[in-house]
């Protein structure tokens, strides 16, 4: 006698997509440069939740993990030309055509905002972000695709 499964649910293979392909490997030996973020070309098309600003909110999960990239690399590019290193990650960032891409560089642009305006806090949120493994940002992002609140805030408290 054969047991029969059912075949998993559309929104289960949904969420094992969206599992896989918000992979985070910063610091993960062998992988370098912009292949530790998830790579935008591999998300499935639709949300877990179709609410509105949950692409943005994505978004904003990969521009904190961008700029932990930043942290934890340095001004060192990979195999990339000596000047303007950040500069061509944010290209590179900025070129996906997704709809995460607003949020992304929200989070680059208050980075900005907080380096003009009040400096003198940059160092908190720089341990804010480098105290965030792998692991958080991939439940950062899961969260963000369900429609939930992006858990810890960085910029809390810091404008």
């Amino acid at each position: 006698m054969s047991i029969l499964y059912p075949s998993a649910s559309p929104s289960s293979t949904l969420l094992m997509s969206w599992q896989e392909a918000l992979r985070f490997r910063i610091g993960v030996e062998g992988v370098t440069g912009l292949d530790q973020l998830p790579d935008s070309t591999s998300f499935p098309d639709e949300f877990l939740v179709d609410e509105f600003g949950t692409g943005h909110f994505l978004g904003e999960v990969l521009g904190i993990a961008a700029l932990k990239l930043f942290l934890t690399s340095g001004t060192a590019f990979p195999g990339g030309a000596p000047f303007d290193t950040i500069g061509q990650w944010l290209a590179a960032l900025a070129c996906s055509d997704r709809t995460t891409d607003a949020g992304r560089l929200h989070a680059v642009h208050r980075v900005i905002d907080l380096a003009l305006y009040v400096p003198q806090r940059l160092p908190l949120l720089n341990c804010r972000i480098a105290s965030l493994g792998n692991a958080d940002l991939h439940r950062m992002a899961m969260d963000a695709i369900r429609g939930r609140p992006i858990v810890p805030d960085v910029f809390e408290g810091l404008d």
